[in-house]
């Protein structure tokens, strides 16, 4: 799990109707990821909810006023030196018209502007307000300034009627604030491919041949990834995960879709993080009904499943290769072979004789072996931890 272990946040609330989703999201931020968040709301927004929820879940009493409640001086100002991070949520047209403008008529807009460059905007408002030429000039204003903008998602609106507006969810928001915080623009610019989940062979028409993979290491790879500033494609396996914000998704199911998926971004391809589970067994032939019991099969012939890591090898000789090895006996060495046979630079393994290490679990151990003959021991600790080592370490060495 990612970390916001104290970083000062200032919670800015708008008078909008998505106000109600910044509750769910101030738990998440102090509960889920150890942040200090203050709040501050706009007369507008006590008309949506009053400050006491707030204050429940930040711990910290809520700011509504300019001119009461302690040192008010230059309480604009400590506020925004405190803080690593404003973040406007909701940001209605009202908000960010007057930010753009320079409008410093509250407590909140005085903060934003003393703050500058480090406020981070989400969007939220009717798409109607939203397409307003006036409300995209300003937007693109806030942009030719600097600020952050968290675009709004499309679905049903306050109005009951579908359209672009939405707040984004609160994943796609603290994926956001994880890329402000914590990115270092390791891979700034880098393409990059991730793959990850298990395939799935089909039987008949019900049933499939798999594994126990879910996703979460190639997932959390392909989120801090696209933290680090690459342009990450992430080629997915069925899984019950949301995508990370700002990464491009395929989806596909059998090994062979995957391939295909893969080979298709070979090109201009400069990372590979090999993270899929991809099923070794290939059943002969699929049945299009399913099999009755009374027709059961006794044996099911199948063929090996084709070598992605090598056909995008040949594909693109030039991308930095990351693969991954599940072993239980002689790892290392069986992984250092592994890694020569398919042509990779580096290969991360993982023994799931450990306890919380390998499949279906939100912890990961490996120790990442390079083809010169380094490496490196990361004992157990979350896969997105691990995923941030992984890639701290290969972004520090020779990248293509």
């Amino acid at each position: 799990m990612m970390t916001l272990q104290n970083k000062k946040i200032l919670l800015g609330l708008t008078g909008g109707v998505a106000i109600y989703k910044a509750a769910g999201l101030l738990r998440r931020l102090v509960q889920d990821h150890g942040a200090e968040v203050h709040v501050v709301m706009t007369h507008a927004a006590q008309q949506f909810m009053t400050p006491l929820i707030f204050e429940t879940f930040s711990g910290r009493p809520v700011l509504t006023d300019m001119w009461r409640g302690g040192p008010v001086a230059t309480r604009h100002i400590s506020l925004a030196e405190q803080s690593d991070l404003i973040l406007i949520c909701p940001a209605t047209a009202n908000c960010i018209a007057k930010v753009a403008h320079g409008i410093a008529d509250d407590l909140l807009t005085t903060i934003i502007l003393a703050a500058g460059s480090k406020t981070l905007f989400a969007l939220a408002m009717n798409e109607r307000m939203l397409i307003n030429p006036i409300t995209q000039a300003n937007i693109e204003q806030l942009r030719r300034l600097s600020y952050g903008l968290i675009e709004p998602a499309t679905g049903m609106l306050a109005c009951q009627t579908v359209g672009r507006g939405r707040l984004a969810d609160e994943q796609t928001i603290i994926d956001a604030i994880d890329r402000y915080l914590n990115g270092r623009r390791l891979l700034q610019d880098k393409r990059v491919v991730v793959t990850a989940g298990a395939t799935r062979e089909w039987i008949d028409a019900v049933r499939f041949i798999s594994n126990r993979s879910t996703g979460k290491m190639g997932y959390a790879l392909a989120r801090v990834a696209a933290r680090e500033g690459a342009r990450v494609t992430l080629i997915s396996g069925p899984v019950h995960l949301s995508p990370p914000a700002g990464v491009e998704l395929i989806s596909v199911e059998t090994a062979a879709q995957m391939q295909n998926a893969l080979l298709s971004q070979a090109s201009g391809c400069e990372l590979l993080f090999m993270a899929a589970a991809v099923e070794d067994l290939v059943p002969c032939t699929v049945s299009p009904a399913k099999i009755r019991k009374s027709d059961a099969l006794t044996t099911i012939p199948v063929t090996p499943a084709p070598d992605l890591t090598r056909l995008f090898r040949e594909a693109n000789p030039h991308a930095l290769m990351v693969g991954f090895s599940v072993e239980y006996t002689e790892g290392k060495k069986r992984s250092r072979q592994k890694m020569q046979a398919k042509g990779l630079d580096y290969i991360a393994w993982n023994n799931p004789a450990q306890p919380g290490v390998g499949f279906a679990g939100d912890t990961n151990a490996a120790t990442l072996l390079a083809r010169d003959g380094s490496e490196w021991d990361f004992p157990l600790r979350s896969k997105y931890r691990l995923a941030e080592n992984l890639i701290e370490t290969i972004s520090g060495r020779t990248m293509p």
